[in-house]
């Protein structure tokens, strides 16, 4: 029997150079520094049972990002967040760390991600490509990729982008769907180009992973029996 824990952590700094694999291994590392046991999946590679909720993309900064592993034991949580904290690299701050009893991973549940992109040059450079942007009905970018070019319209995963306060940069939701979603970099080709020049991000940040809740099991009827699987007669 395995134990589920799910632990939230930032990822700033020079850490936002490192890439979603080394992530991984990073935390993976963290985990049996600390030694604690971790559950492995079946099959004739073997892995540690551990994964995020999204990757994060090499030069992006995250305020929560979050991370599902299991155990093969109960861990004592105190403990267990000051051994964890102890083994991170620096630039990567566990948050929280704590048992979960979702059925799925948090990777299978992820609604929306809230950005954070400050801009270097005055507001005035940009406050109008950001009206602009939020005028338009879709904003259609090709998309490069190795298998072949795509086109996405980026407009159905961030709807609306707002200025930060103080005006040094921008705020906006971006959905996650089972087709897709956007990416910062596009939304910043979106604005270069309702602004006629190149605009210079100096941060770009994820600010937030927003899961859907999962549907909880109904408790049993008082008295009564589960009803089977299959067909009623």
């Amino acid at each position: 029997m395995n134990f589920n824990y799910q632990m939230r952590y930032s990822k700033t700094g020079r850490a936002r150079f490192i890439s979603h694999l080394d992530t991984l291994s990073c935390l993976v590392r963290a985990l049996r520094r600390t030694g604690v046991e971790l559950a492995f999946s079946q099959g004739m590679r073997p892995k540690p049972i551990l994964s995020l909720a999204m990757p994060l993309g090499v030069g992006v900064e995250g305020e929560d990002e979050i991370c599902d592993f299991s155990l093969k034991a109960r861990a004592p949580l105190t403990e267990l967040a000051k051994q964890i904290s102890r083994e991170l690299p620096q630039g990567i701050e566990l948050k929280s760390v704590g048992p979960t009893y979702d059925r799925s991973k948090s990777a299978a549940r992820v609604d929306s991600c809230a950005y954070r992109i400050e801009i270097r040059g005055p507001v005035t450079v940009y406050k109008s490509a950001v009206d602009q942007y939020n005028e338009a009905s879709e904003l259609v970018l090709m998309r490069r990729r190795p298998k072949g070019d795509k086109e996405v319209d980026i407009k159905k995963y961030v709807e609306r982008i707002e200025l930060l306060d103080g005006g040094n940069g921008i705020t906006f939701d971006m959905k996650v769907t089972p087709e897709g979603t956007a990416r910062p970099d596009e939304i910043i080709s979106a604005l270069s180009g309702f602004a006629g020049s190149d605009l210079a991000p100096e941060r770009i940040v994820r600010a937030e992973i927003r899961l859907t809740e999962e549907e909880q099991p109904k408790a049993p009827r008082p008295g009564g029996r589960p009803r089977p699987y299959g067909r009623r007669r």
